[in-house]
């Protein structure tokens, strides 16, 4: 590369930096940012250009497109800043924008990267955050992209990876695995057709019961029968991870160590509820290991989707990687059964606030009961799955107690 064209990428990827959904209050100088890889990917006009570039000691990513100079982008959402600049190339000169929001260049990364895919057609963007882009491309296809690499592969795709390899039917199978140097740039997943966010299918089912009162298994929208699926599915997904990766036996006290310090940080007096003491001591008698695997590390309904097909897991982020590290770890599978359990809690707590902003209708007891019949049911689709004692131990007491500490570990959680 020319040291005019290297010049040119490091103004285009200082532009977009500060474009960032959470770029730092002054970008980096130019001379800061030194051009790792600047390789086109469609040649032409329009035209992509994938470019990572160092920046601090970080490698940040970056998709290009290239646009005559008289062709006007579209935004793919009001509001976004898409100009990036511009440069000239053996094509001639051309503006550069941010190919993700531009709504005629984002479906073609994906037709790109897949090769055979001649159809660009419509995309939506669901998340765009420092840890991801990602793309809905309906029946092409959902297209992630990172803006910033890791040290290797990327361990949500590792996790993607491993499970459908393991022959996980609830999850889109990756359709490519896009990669510099040992760097996961992103990946396509199979599309998911019909599907409803985990979360929105909560939702739903609290709103039907706060709107009609009653038995939670009355409403209209009863959640207990897909709370039994979710719970299967966890299950079946954590046998699928202690096959892939690794695991070994860790003193359950040990746990119970972690996750009582985590909770004295942050509020010392959950420690002291009733029955609390009563049961971290019964855990800690009880002298039992049990098996620590890689887990999903933040397992809620917001990562889970409803398809035709069953559950799904929609989002392998953080793959494994738990708060405050930042390679993967193993942790008892019991952490994520309390992460999905918390989030029922939310969820809850949502949908009355939503219904009764002002705390007039007492919608607690309605809530609390929605909330214990469907955590049996996750629970016991969970326990119920052949083969997962295997991981949990066959004393259900000491799972339903180290799942309430684990779970109030979650509670007390920034993020």
């Amino acid at each position: 590369m020319s040291e005019a064209r290297d010049q040119t990428v490091r103004d285009v990827v200082a532009v977009w930096l500060s474009h960032r959904p959470a770029a730092e209050p002054a970008a980096p100088a130019r001379s800061d940012i030194t051009v790792r890889r600047a390789d086109v990917l469609l040649p032409g006009r329009p035209g992509l250009l994938d470019v990572v570039a160092d920046v601090d000691g970080r490698l940040a990513h970056l998709v290009v497109g290239l646009r005559r100079a008289d062709d006007e982008p579209h935004l793919l959402r009001a509001g976004d800043e898409v100009a990036l600049g511009a440069l000239e190339d053996a094509e001639g000169p051309a503006v550069c924008t941010d190919a993700l929001r531009d709504a005629q260049l984002a479906p073609l990364v994906l037709a790109t990267l897949r090769a055979t895919e001649t159809r660009p057609g419509p995309v939506a963007m669901v998340r765009d955050d420092e840890q991801a882009t990602v793309l809905d491309c309906g029946d092409r296809g959902d297209l992630w992209v990172f803006p910033w690499l890791q040290a290797g592969p990327h361990p949500a795709v590792d996790f993607l990876v491993a499970l459908d390899a393991a022959g996980f039917n609830h999850v889109a199978a990756p359709l490519v695995r896009w990669s510099w140097e040992g760097s996961d740039l992103g990946l396509v997943q199979e599309p998911l057709t019909d599907r409803s966010g985990g979360w929105a299918v909560a939702l739903t089912s609290l709103r039907d019961l706060y709107d009609s009162g009653g038995q939670p298994e009355a409403a209209g929208g009863d959640f207990g029968p897909e709370a039994h699926a979710l719970g299967t599915m966890m299950a079946r997904m954590h046998l699928a991870l202690s096959s892939a990766f690794s695991r070994r036996a860790e003193p359950v006290a040990g746990w119970v160590d972690a996750a009582e310090a985590a909770i004295a940080a942050a509020d010392p007096t959950l420690l002291s509820v009733p029955g609390m003491a009563d049961l971290t001591a019964a855990l800690r008698d009880n002298d039992v290991r049990l098996p620590a695997v890689r887990t999903h590390g933040d397992f809620h309904l917001g990562r889970t989707a409803r398809t035709d097909q069953g559950w799904m897991v929609s989002d392998c982020m953080p793959g494994g990687v738990l708060p405050g590290d930042s390679v993967p770890a193993e942790r008892s599978p019991l952490a994520d059964v309390a992460d999905l359990l918390w989030s029922l809690h939310q969820a809850s707590l949502e949908a009355a606030l939503e219904r009764d902003p002002a705390g007039r209708l007492d919608l607690a007891p309605l809530g609390q009961a929605w909330e214990a019949r469907n955590r049996r049911a996750v629970l016991n689709g969970y326990l119920n799955t052949a083969g997962i004692t295997g991981l949990t131990g066959h004393d259900r007491e000491v799972v339903r107690n180290l799942v309430a500490v684990f779970e109030l570990a979650r509670s007390v959680r920034s993020n």
